[in-house]
């Protein structure tokens, strides 16, 4: 019996190009909205590159047709990529459904330091999120 996924949860990454933050960023702000509407749960890196990380209880699915939805915008997402992340880290990056709830729905902000806690403080786990080899 395998242990190493004990507490773990499956999440889903997105990898953009950039994502840039601000009014005038018209179709990251289409992408904010219709993550909200759909009820996703997860946070957004800004940046270059820019992450969306879907946690649970939103799926696999969800994400899929999040990264449909983000190039029908015109952002266009590298794909979807699997990984197991500590729940409890989540929990402690703000990306928990209670916190999201807070939030009034909305994806959790985040900075690379708030992606580092969520991938636990693992630093090669947080380059495998941002697609860094």
């Amino acid at each position: 019996n395998n242990n190493s996924m004990v507490g773990k949860v499956e999440c889903y990454i997105l990898r953009y190009n950039h994502l840039l933050s601000g009014p005038e960023h018209k179709k990251e702000k289409a992408m904010v909205d219709t993550a909200k509407k759909s009820k996703l749960q997860g946070g957004l890196l800004w940046g270059t590159p820019g992450i969306v990380v879907v946690v649970p209880p939103s799926t696999e699915e969800d994400a899929k047709e999040y990264a449909s939805d983000s190039r029908d915008i015109g952002k266009r997402p590298d794909g979807v990529e699997a990984m197991h992340l500590s729940e409890r880290a989540l929990e402690e990056a703000g990306l928990g459904g209670l916190a999201q709830q807070k939030r009034g729905g909305k994806l959790q902000n985040m900075d690379t330091a708030l992606l580092r806690t969520a991938c636990g403080g693992d630093e090669d786990l947080l380059r495998s999120v941002l697609g860094v080899k």
